[in-house]
């Protein structure tokens, strides 16, 4: 033990001898500024000829140097026995205190630590400034079962000088969302988000179309008031919430020919046919001739192929329930196969192949069986949600996909990459939200809603999306 005590104090020694040091020189640095300004002062006063101030100044600066002084005067002539105190305090300690005490002393000590951690770690203090909203948000990955609508979210607060802050008066409800509450791109929701957008509860929804209410400082586009709609990818934090926070470059200007819940319907779906149509087929933007196929028309995203393929010159048959027939016709379909009341293979042989073929039903089918159909320059795209291989990786291999998609996040980011651009992200382009809103204020481009729902009804709206008879979109509205 006073081989312990020994080098305790040896080390406290060794600071005493660094303190001293440190004083002399922080004496020095203080009487040369105290020199300084008495000279400064004198010179001042001299100057100005005030001698009731220069009075004045010089006890200030003459009263701090004799404080000094003092204070190393005292400092030098300390008496300090370093290895005699700690050898008084082990002997105290060994004879007034047990091993049992001193067992229980470090166990309460080490379990009060913990404690203490544990708490500061996971208390969160409750602002009194809070406001809370009402969204639609899903708690767990077992399906549309752990879907919600809760009306004590924490508003959002613009944090970063280019965003918006919007006031969401109606969203789209889509299969997409319902793939999420099974864990669909739950990966990249925790690489490419930050906070508690990471991890669940997460909040739905694609699109929305409302009015902004507040924006940041380097927000030159909009202006407080502007009514406005935007699509987000899978990945990002959702829009069916009363309020929402978005980057101004993910954002434009909803049409003005029709109401938020037909705006609502337009983002998403749209981008995704407007890409599906001039990056991924055959098909030039405004000149679509030849024959297309759209299996699956009365889906969100067929309704605005369709009518885009006619707009553009193309010849279009689709594929749809009885129940869409109507709808179909009123968009502008040349043929219509009925689904379900017909053996739909022998009533592709009977038409001439295709130029290209769109697959946007949700339900099963032998994608092959279209295929056949294609000519050999012909395109087949679908726009069913892909399917994430990244979502059922182990530890291990998930680990290792996490890195390299940080590191190629990295590089990117240097390159000036857009993080919005990842995945289906890219698809989802200002420019084509523009050129849809110019479309459906000329007439040219249809909203098609099919339900309405409140926020507290979305469990029906689940159901309704998943419903194989549903035509065209399905509505969130917080109006």
């Amino acid at each position: 033990m006073d081989e312990v005590w020994f080098h305790l104090s040896n080390q406290f020694e060794t600071f005493q001898v660094q303190a001293l040091v440190a004083a002399q020189q922080g004496q020095q640095w203080c009487m040369t500024w105290l020199a300084q300004l008495h000279q400064l002062i004198l010179q001042l006063c001299e100057e100005q000829h005030v001698q009731h101030v220069k009075d004045v100044v010089l006890q200030i600066a003459a009263s701090i140097q004799r404080g000094w002084q003092e204070v190393q005067f005292q400092y030098y002539n300390t008496q300090w026995n370093t290895i005699n105190f700690y050898r008084q305090l082990g002997t105290s300690f060994i004879n007034k205190v047990s091993k049992r005490e001193a067992i229980f002393c470090l166990t309460g000590v080490m379990i009060g630590t913990v404690t203490g951690y544990y708490i500061g770690a996971n208390w969160k203090p409750i602002s009194r400034h809070v406001h809370h909203i009402k969204a639609i948000t899903c708690h767990h990955y077992y399906g549309i079962e752990g879907v919600l609508m809760i009306d004590d979210f924490e508003m959002p607060t613009i944090k970063k000088s280019n965003e918006l802050l919007i006031q969401v008066k109606a969203a789209s409800l889509n299969v997409i969302d319902t793939k999420i509450c099974s864990g669909y791109s739950k990966i990249y929701r925790r690489l490419l988000n930050s906070g508690k957008q990471k991890e669940l509860p997460i909040t739905l929804g694609r699109d929305c179309a409302g009015v902004i209410i507040d924006i940041g400082q380097s927000v030159v586009n909009f202006d407080i008031g502007d009514e406005v709609f935007l699509a987000v990818p899978s990945w990002a934090s959702g829009t069916m919430a009363e309020y929402i926070i978005v980057p101004e470059t993910q954002v434009a200007r909803r049409p003005k020919s029709c109401n938020f819940e037909a705006s609502a319907s337009l983002p998403y779906n749209g981008c995704l046919a407007w890409d599906a149509l001039v990056n991924r087929s055959v098909i030039k933007e405004g000149n679509a001739k030849g024959n297309v196929l759209i299996f699956g028309g009365n889906t969100p995203i067929g309704c605005i192929l369709m009518q885009l393929v006619k707009l553009w010159g193309g010849y279009v048959v689709t594929a749809c329930r009885t129940n869409a027939v109507p709808v179909m016709k009123a968009l502008g379909a040349d043929e219509i196969i009925i689904i379900n009341e017909i053996d739909v293979e022998k009533e592709l042989q009977m038409h001439d192949k295709y130029d290209a073929i769109f697959y946007t039903d949700n339900q099963p089918f032998q994608e092959h069986i279209l295929k056949k159909h294609l000519l050999p320059y012909g395109s087949y795209v679908s726009t069913v949600p892909e399917r994430l291989t990244s979502d059922s990786l182990g530890f291990i291999c998930g680990s290792i996909f996490a890195g390299c998609v940080r590191i190629k996040l990295l590089v990117q980011y240097i390159f000036g990459f857009n993080m919005h651009q990842w995945k289906e992200g890219a698809k989802l382009k200002v420019a084509y939200l523009r050129a849809l809103c110019e479309l459906t204020d000329a007439n040219q481009l249809q909203t098609v809603v099919d339900r309405v729902y409140a926020p507290y009804n979305i469990e029906r709206a689940l159901l309704h999306v998943l419903d194989a008879n549903s035509i065209g979109s399905t509505i969130i509205t917080f109006q």
